[in-house]
Parts: C-alpha cells; structure tokens; sequence
C-alpha cells in the first residue's frame, strides 16, 4: 500500500464515495487511507479504513457479469475457508459479497498487509509459492461448481495465439525494418509453430486433469511476509482449464523471469530458459502437494510452449511489445539479448524436458 498520488486522489474519493452506499456506511465511518497499484496499465485501488479494519475496494472488470462475481467468490470463499491465504469478502446489509452501483460491482477484500515477490526472490519463497499453488489446485478438486469454460477465443491456445499476434504487430508496427523487428518476427513464427504442437500435445489422451484454476497466478497478485504468501489477489481470470497450464505459467513466471522492485522491465533470470536449479525445486515443492496424473509431467513442456508469449510479451519484452506504453527508447543491446533469450528458450526446452517431468513426479 501507498499514499495516493495528487492526481489520483479525487478519483479514488469519488470512487469510494459511490461505493459506500452499497456498503450503508456513513461518511464519517469510512475514510480512504492509501492505494494498491495494479500491474501494468492496472487499476489503482483504494484502501479504506471501516472502523478498526481495512478493505481494498475492487471494481470488477467491465466485461464480467454477476454471475461471473457469483462463481469468483463462491471460489474465493472454499479457499479461504481451507485454509488459504485468500481475503475475506465484506458481506452488505442483504448478505451478498458485492454491490451493484452506478452500472459498476464493486467488493471489498480484507487488505493483507504484505511485500512484493520482488524484495526477496529467493528459493525458499518460490518453493513456499509452489507448495500454495499445488494446495491450491488440490482444494479446487472439491469446489462443487459447473465448469467455469471460457470461449474458444480466451482459450489456452486462442490466448497464446492472441499474444502471438500483439508480438508480431509490434514487430511491424513499433520497430519495422530494424534488429529488433526482426528479432521480434522470428520470436511470432517460433511461437506458432510450437503452439500448434503444443495444442495438439495436450489434447491427446489420456487428458491432463481440468480444474477451476486461479488463472493469473504470479508475482503481482501475490503478497509475502518473510517466507510466506499472506494474500492471492485477483480471481478475475479464474476458470476450468488444466492444472498443468496453470503450473506451467506459474513456473515460468516465478523460475524464469527476474523481478525487481525498480526496473520496469522484467528480464530473464538466465541465458537459455529457466532456472533450471530453481525450476526443479518449485516443481518438487509442488508434485508433494499435487502429484501428477497419468502423462501429466510429460506435458508440461509442451504447457510451458502455451503460456511462454503471454510471458515474453507481459514481461521479457514488455517495453518492446507495449512500446508506446513506455518513455524513451529501450537500450538496443539489451533489448536483442532478451530476443535471444526467447529464441534459445525452444531448445532449452527440448533439452529439459524429462528433467521437468521428473522434478514434478519426484516431489
């Protein structure tokens, strides 16, 4: 949590201001003491102080419904009542989680006070991240819910496709006729390919088990004291998909990209992949809360190929991909190191593939 900045600050009142009356709390009860940036081109969200206690007020995204909000806090609240560190709703005057005001549904989520992944990036946080999630996916077995299917289009594979397009547009559009562009084009092709292969990879019997998964499980939505996750935020993108796809982007994203509280950019932690020594011990953490399936640990490489555009371009080339969302000109050198690490990764890959599913099936 942060103090609000100048121009941020009227926003987040009026914000508040309209909230509150879903709540039915007075004015003098309710009071806005700081706010939680978002990831990239995240929402700022304020944080309330109701008495004693202190609440992140949450809008929920435009595109999602009530029943959307029905099923992520039946979700929200099997977890947290499991034992997960998932916060806990603000019921309203009628019992529901939400409110429904001025066209928007907003919640309020109990604030746990916490650290970014980025201060302290060691194994043993990333281990404590991979046993969460294996738990995680293990209590989701039991959430007696209809399958929560997103359309073909946000499907694993459409997903990837999609971000394959943005790194190919950017290539075009952002840095046409240079290095990166270049580099930039080959990164797409490369991508295609593997997720055609990967697609089909995946939906060969027998199927790798399908759960409601958290659906964004990484470094921005989760909060640590010490060694410990004290908070997983944002179920927005919660859905029925395969655990292994959840793993692989997990692991990617806590093993393969380096975090920093400063930098803007999020590179590689290693030349050619993943960290492999770290990889193989998030992947043992995990396999001792949830063992794989028949053939599951055999996939992951091929998960890993699904989820690995949705990495490069949110995190390794961010500033390349989302060029105009950032000032200056990125370091040339830098930014062509990065686009080789992408092209090495598909060998690293092949090459660690029986070392992935055996980190896994050994935990």
């Amino acid at each position: 949590m942060r103090e609000p900045e100048r121009e941020e600050q009227s926003q987040l009142v009026a914000e508040t201001r309209e909230a509150r009356e879903g709540w039915g709390i007075a004015p003098k009860d309710w009071s806005l003491v700081g706010a939680l940036p978002g990831a990239r081109s995240g929402a700022v969200r304020p944080v309330v102080a109701i008495d004693a206690n202190r609440w992140v007020l949450r809008r929920q995204a435009p595109h999602l419904n009530v029943d959307d909000t029905r099923f992520r806090h039946a979700f929200m609240a099997l977890l947290s009542t499991s034992g997960l560190p998932v916060p806990v709703l603000s019921p309203t005057p009628s019992g529901l989680t939400w409110s429904l005001t001025g066209g928007s549904i907003y919640e309020l989520q109990a604030y746990a006070p916490g650290e970014p992944f980025a201060t302290d990036p060691s194994p043993a946080r990333v281990e404590a991240v991979a046993r969460l999630l294996g738990a995680l996916h293990q209590t989701s077995v039991d959430f007696s819910w209809a399958p929560r299917v997103w359309p073909e289009e946000r499907s694993a594979s459409g997903l990837a496709r999609s971000y394959v397009a943005l790194i190919r547009e950017a290539g075009e559009r952002y840095w046409a006729g240079s290095a990166i562009g270049h580099n930039l084009l080959r990164t797409a092709e490369a991508c295609d390919t593997r997720i055609a292969a990967a697609t089909d990879a995946l939906s060969l019997p027998p199927s790798p088990p399908e759960i409601h998964i958290h659906g964004d499980f990484q470094p921005h939505n989760l909060a640590f004291s010490g060694q410990s996750v004290v908070a997983i935020y944002d179920f927005e993108a919660a859905r029925w998909d395969q655990r292994v796809y959840e793993l692989a982007y997990a692991l990617l994203m806590f093993t393969g990209l380096s975090w920093s509280v400063d930098e803007s950019v999020t590179p590689p932690r290693v030349d050619d992949g993943l960290d492999i020594v770290l990889a193989r011990r998030f992947l043992g953490a995990y396999g001792r809360e949830a063992p794989p399936s028949e053939d599951e640990a055999a996939r992951l490489a091929d998960a890993l190929a699904l989820v690995f555009p949705i990495a490069f371009a949110n995190g390794v080339a961010e500033d390349l991909v989302f060029a105009d969302e950032f000032d200056g000109e990125p370091d040339e050198q830098d930014a062509l190191d990065r686009l080789a690490w992408a092209e090495r990764f598909w060998l690293w890959a092949d090459r660690f593939r029986s070392t992935l599913a055996e980190a896994w099936e050994s935990g």
